[in-house]
């Protein structure tokens, strides 16, 4: 079975579930297809500490692989997209609940995706794969 990324939330959210092996090789098949520019960074730790530090970590992953610039316009897309995102994310997770997720930034340049992909454990009987997705304009 093939799966064609050619949508932007389509790219992030396969980004965001891709292994280390194949982000490299899909970060590559993205580079020469299309204008899309990518970012990826780790988040993890309790819940209360990846809701405190989630936002940060993005905006500071999208400046770092110029997906963005350091205008006002272009962070609060980040800051948006990241909120939707860690909605979808911590939703019913208790606070002393761990979380560990890979997150992809993509932006085509006129808008901008946030995905996270990752596990959410309280104890190791209820580990369990979460997913979160935001989207904004630039």
């Amino acid at each position: 079975m093939d799966i064609h990324p050619d949508r932007l939330g389509k790219i992030a959210i396969l980004a965001a579930i891709s292994s280390r092996e194949e982000e490299d090789i899909f970060k590559e098949h993205i580079a020469k297809n299309t204008k899309i520019k990518l970012g990826f960074t780790m988040v993890s730790g309790s819940r209360s500490d990846v809701t405190r530090t989630f936002v940060k970590s993005i905006v500071g992953c999208a400046l770092q692989t110029n997906l963005i610039h350091h205008h006002h316009n272009e962070i609060h897309a980040v800051i948006h997209a990241g909120l939707e995102c860690l909605k979808g994310l911590s939703s019913d997770v208790a606070a002393e609940s761990s979380l560990k997720v890979k997150v992809a930034i993509a932006t085509d340049g006129r808008w901008l995706v946030v995905a996270a992909y990752g596990e959410s454990a309280f104890h190791p009987e209820t580990n369990h794969e979460r997913v979160g997705f935001g989207v904004m304009h630039i």
